[in-house]
């Protein structure tokens, strides 16, 4: 009976272990609560405060998330943030008052929609303009220099109708 090594066996299950659990340990440090229940408890809903929490939160962009905000991720560091914001809202302070907050601790990427002041008005009045002042221009740059470019080299229909009937007049001689 020949003795095989045990190397590569325990290198293959060494890797079907750490398959099976990298999905598990990578999930771990980013899940929030597992429960949804006990993620529907934990920010309010109702009244005042619960209006301004989920207006605040709706508002803030989720760090580790792609196009969510805070208010619908369920991430770690938005669970984080969303503690804060409910702090925040539970001591009195105004929606404008957390958002400023936010955005001289993580700058002005955590706002969903840029503010409208600075630079950032480019980012607002680009789309207006292009929409206001695309259609005029496209009429100025190509249907005006169309009309023009069509008519070179064109004969009026009258003298094409008068060449037509001179020509019909020789054919019936």
């Amino acid at each position: 009976m020949t003795k095989r090594p045990m190397a590569p066996m325990l290198a293959l299950f060494l890797m079907l272990l750490m398959t099976l659990l990298t999905p598990r340990l990578f999930a771990l440090g980013e899940a929030g609560p597992s429960d949804t229940d006990e993620i529907k408890k934990a920010w309010p809903t109702e009244g005042a405060k619960g209006e301004l929490f989920h207006e605040v939160a709706g508002q803030l962009r989720c760090p580790t998330c792609t196009g969510l905000s805070v208010l619908e991720s369920d991430a770690r560091f938005s669970q984080q943030i969303k503690e804060i914001v409910l702090e925040q809202v539970e001591s009195g302070r105004s929606k404008d008052d957390i958002l400023k907050y936010f955005t001289q601790r993580y700058g002005a990427w955590i706002l969903r929609s840029p503010p409208a002041q600075g630079f950032n008005i480019v980012a607002w009045a680009l789309p207006i303009a292009i929409l206001v002042l695309g259609p005029p221009a496209v009429w100025f740059f190509v249907w005006r220099r169309r009309r023009t470019v069509s008519t070179i080299g064109v004969r009026p229909t009258s003298d094409i109708l008068r060449e037509m009937d001179i020509r019909l007049a020789e054919l019936r001689r």
